[in-house]
């Protein structure tokens, strides 16, 4: 379910970031809409491509693209679940507060992963 997320200002003057296309970083910001209050997500391209770019004309080569390059960055983490793709947000707690957690959508992120643990 997509929630209201925060963007800081300092999110455009990050160097690492500012090394990704523009796509790849409203990709990014697309992800965090879709995540879960503990910052994983669906990990299936196709399905982030339909719920972020809904109305646009994207080769599904471009957006995996995209997806890599934010990986690459270890900005989302993939693992596996049940057979399942999903991303972990890295920094997700640190950069969005979260008042009222919700139940979790997804499963957990394995502890190796979550960096604000």
């Amino acid at each position: 379910m997509p929630r209201t997320r925060s963007i800081k200002p300092e999110f455009w003057d990050d160097e690492k970031l500012a090394t990704l296309s523009r796509d790849a970083r409203l990709t990014f910001i697309g992800i965090w809409t879709c995540s879960d209050d503990y910052g994983v997500v669906k990990g299936h391209p196709r399905y982030l491509q339909n719920k972020i770019f809904p109305y646009d004309e994207i080769k599904p080569a471009v957006f995996l693209s995209w997806l890599q390059s934010l990986e690459w960055l270890h900005c989302i983490i993939p693992f596996k679940s049940d057979g399942e793709m999903y991303y972990y947000i890295t920094h997700f707690a640190r950069h969005q507060k979260i008042s009222h957690p919700s139940q979790r959508i997804y499963p957990e992120a394995p502890e190796s992963l979550r960096s604000d643990s």
